[in-house]
């Protein structure tokens, strides 16, 4: 009896010892199998990251380097934006600024005031400005402007560009792309102002000279040398005379304040084409030119009919000048859309691509010795882009100097509105009119 009380006494601690180990052995055994599944998501997980799906510790040490590189590809676009000469400014959908680099708080005056948060409108007033950065959101397109803006230091110039992001980054929406122009349009100006001046000063002195040179021409007996010494006076005189004639409107049509004052009326196309066909006239029938019009009568464009013709015909000589002898040029204008487009075509022997990007450059010439033989002051292209430009259109050049040479010149100018919301057909009684500036039928297709 005494022995089973004793075996007892010994064998219920035993069983409890028993159960409670086995319930530490499970519950280890659960925490390792536990661990051992965390372990194998944390592998696949840095495996997966570091493309390594097999080797978390290679998978491990494959994620730091993307983390390390990411970073410092991080810090290099940042350095990039902060040192840009460019402004750069990202917006929100409210035109709200995200984010500004320095050279856009130099061009705004915003570097010692808090910016981010605030309307970009605080710092740049221009509606033009406003119009741009909504037209872009508006289309999903970049768009371009030069501006004018005021600020709290004054009047800037920049070139502007507005960008829709193509994907959200955070709450930027659209970034503004601030070329700081403000220098540059001010020597511009003291140029423009500076050769205005000079060739103001020179205009007196060498109307002088031609006016004496062909005095002596016309009412004296010369001598052979004396006379041809005169008459190259009075030639290189006249040149003279030219060249300061053009820069002086050239001077006029790049000064902002005199374009827009220009004295904008609606013009018939046709008008100004005849006229600018008249001046190239002489020179055509001298070379055996034919020149060949089309003009669609129903044109009319606003602007000035001088400085159209003047532009017309400067394309026309030299089509005329530089193409060669017994040929045929030909000027016609068309519609296209909302645009005017006059085009004039020559069969010369072309101009190669090289020198297509400077050809309406001021003294620029593809062929000096010859441009100077033919008399031209190098600055006709140069009107002719500026007076497109004045007018709010551009000119645009073709050329071909294989077998089937020759170049195109196009002049594209917007059609005037004449009732208030679109360009109408022209009444008949206007056609008829004394003052319609119409072309008669004959001049529709004109040889000369």
């Amino acid at each position: 009896m005494e022995a089973a009380e004793a075996g007892s006494a010994w064998f219920v601690p035993f069983v409890v010892a028993c159960v409670a180990a086995a319930a530490l052995g499970v519950a280890f055994l659960a925490t390792w199998l536990g661990r051992a599944a965390d372990r194998r998501r944390i592998a696949a997980a840095l495996g997966t990251l570091g493309g390594n799906d097999h080797d978390p510790v290679r998978g491990a040490r494959a994620a730091a380097g993307q983390a390390v590189r990411l970073d410092s590809a991080l810090a290099e676009l940042r350095a990039i934006v902060e040192t840009a000469p460019v402004g750069i400014v990202a917006l929100d959908r409210l035109d709200r600024i995200v984010t500004i680099n320095p050279a856009a708080q130099r061009l705004l005056d915003a570097e010692n005031r808090p910016v981010e948060g605030r309307l970009i409108v605080e710092f740049a007033r221009s509606p033009e400005l406003e119009a741009l950065i909504a037209g872009a959101r508006e289309t999903g397109r970049r768009a371009d402007a030069e501006l004018r803006f005021s600020s709290a230091s004054g009047a800037h110039v920049a070139r502007c560009a507005a960008v829709p992001l193509a994907r959200a980054a955070g709450t930027a929406q659209v970034l503004l792309v601030l070329e700081d122009r403000t220098e540059l349009r001010r020597l511009e100006a003291l140029r423009t102002e500076f050769v205005a001046n000079v060739s103001h000063e020179l205009r007196t002195p060498i109307t002088s000279i031609r006016g004496y040179a062909e005095t002596l021409v016309d009412g004296f007996e010369l001598g052979a040398d004396a006379d041809r010494f005169v008459k190259t006076i009075a030639r290189s005189a006249a040149r003279l005379g030219a060249i300061i004639d053009d820069l002086l409107l050239l001077s006029s049509l790049e000064d902002p304040g005199a374009r827009t004052e220009l004295d904008a009326t609606p013009v018939r196309v046709a008008a100004f084409v005849a006229e600018a066909v008249e001046q190239a006239a002489p020179t055509a029938a001298e070379k055996r030119v034919m020149l060949d019009v089309a003009v669609d009568h129903d044109l009319w464009v606003s602007g000035n009919p001088g400085l159209l013709a003047h532009a017309v015909a400067n394309l026309a000589s030299n089509a005329v000048k530089y193409g060669p002898a017994d040929a045929r040029v030909s000027v016609d204008a068309h519609a296209d859309g909302a645009h005017a487009v006059i085009t004039v075509t020559d069969h010369g022997p072309g101009i190669p691509e090289i020198h297509r990007a400077r050809l309406f450059e001021r003294f620029y010439r593809v062929d000096r010795a010859r441009s100077r033989d033919s008399g031209g002051t190098g600055l006709g292209l140069a009107i002719v882009k500026h007076v497109a430009m004045a007018h709010g259109g551009t000119v645009e050049v073709e050329s071909r100097t294989g077998t089937d040479h020759g170049s195109t010149f196009r002049i594209r100018l917007p059609l005037a509105d004449l009732s208030g919301g679109r360009n109408l057909p022209i009444p008949p009684e206007m056609r008829t009119g004394p003052d319609s500036g119409t072309l008669p039928a004959s001049a529709d297709r004109r040889s000369a």
